[in-house]
């Protein structure tokens, strides 16, 4: 078990995620129409709730040199000056926060609209 302690020699641990439903989202992953249809009826289709969000860089504010994006706390990818814009699909009140040097700096949340552009 992951917490336990380590009485001599190294400890190893990996994660097994298993499903318990057809996961969409993945090149050739089944679909179940039942559900798809279930949800869709009901308003809770996934490409009704599912979000695209970009967060660029435009590199004109000095205190953004060195700019990380997260998601609430865990780290996502670099948005400093001349790094790669970050494309990401989420959900609609999902908190998107960029730091620089470890401290909240700006705080992105989803709205409704399905495509949302972001800029620091």
């Amino acid at each position: 078990h992951g917490g336990c302690p380590v009485i001599s020699g190294e400890k190893w641990a990996a994660n097994l995620w298993v499903w318990n439903a057809p996961r969409g989202g993945f090149p050739h992953a089944p679909v179940n129409q039942e559900v798809v249809e279930r949800n869709r009826a009901s308003g809770k289709s996934p490409e009704n709730l599912q979000k695209k969000a970009s967060f660029t860089n435009l590199g004109t504010n000095p205190a953004m040199r060195e700019a990380e994006l997260f998601f609430q706390d865990t780290f996502w990818g670099k948005l400093g000056f001349g790094d790669q814009p970050l494309h990401v699909n989420t959900y609609e009140g999902h908190q998107w926060n960029v730091k620089v040097d470890g401290q909240t700096v700006k705080t992105f949340v989803i709205n409704k609209e399905l495509v949302q552009r972001y800029e620091v």
